[in-house]
């Protein structure tokens, strides 16, 4: 599956921030480096679901602003988790209701529940806070690492081997990380000379 994440372009065009040729062409840059990760193939029967995605995308791009703006304003990053989490669930109930077949988990899925919850609660209590007091377009590429980290796991738990396309893939993507934290720094004040 494939996100696109156009959080830059929004910031330049709403928030009037200079989006520069060298951190465009980072992100590009790491886009490249997920597309040949990912291999995404599509289907002429896939077109809705691609487009879904791309939704998905342009809307995680607004939510992230939002939180980077909450954030600024003061608000406690638990609470901006609570409400998101809540909205999200009451979103997604009418879709659970409507599969018809609801019945509580196994005591090995329940674990896995309560572990994706826990862990991914943290995370979204970290990225809340990465949005709110660093760099917008350096936490939205690192986010690119989440397919790296992917894959590393698909190797460890499950013995996938990852082609040589792979592994160029995931240097791509690391290089784009570096180059995003490079070039969105801020050069230090000239020090005046006694």
């Amino acid at each position: 599956m494939l996100f696109l994440r156009p959080r830059r372009p929004l910031l330049a065009l709403w928030f009037r921030e200079p989006v520069g040729r060298s951190l465009f062409g980072a992100v590009a840059l790491g886009f490249v480096g997920v597309v040949v990760l990912l291999q995404p193939t599509l289907q002429p029967e896939q077109w809705l679901g691609a487009v879904a995605g791309l939704g998905s995308g342009i809307v995680a791009s607004l939510a992230y602003i939002n939180v980077r703006e909450l954030g600024r304003l003061g608000e406690p990053e638990a609470r901006t988790v609570l409400w998101f989490s809540l909205i999200t669930s009451l979103l997604g109930l009418p879709w659970a209701l409507s599969s018809g077949t609801l019945h509580g988990p196994s005591p090995e899925g329940a674990a896995i529940l309560l572990g994706v919850g826990v862990f991914g609660g943290c995370a979204q209590l970290a990225m809340t806070r990465a949005y709110r007091y660093g760099k917008t377009v350096v936490a939205a590429n690192l986010s690119y690492s989440t397919v790296i980290f992917s894959s590393l796991f698909g190797v460890a738990l499950w013995g996938e081997a990852l082609p040589p396309s792979s592994l160029i893939a995931i240097a791509i993507i690391i290089a784009s990380g570096v180059m995003v934290s490079v070039a969105s720094r801020k050069p230090a004040p000239a020090m005046d000379a006694d």
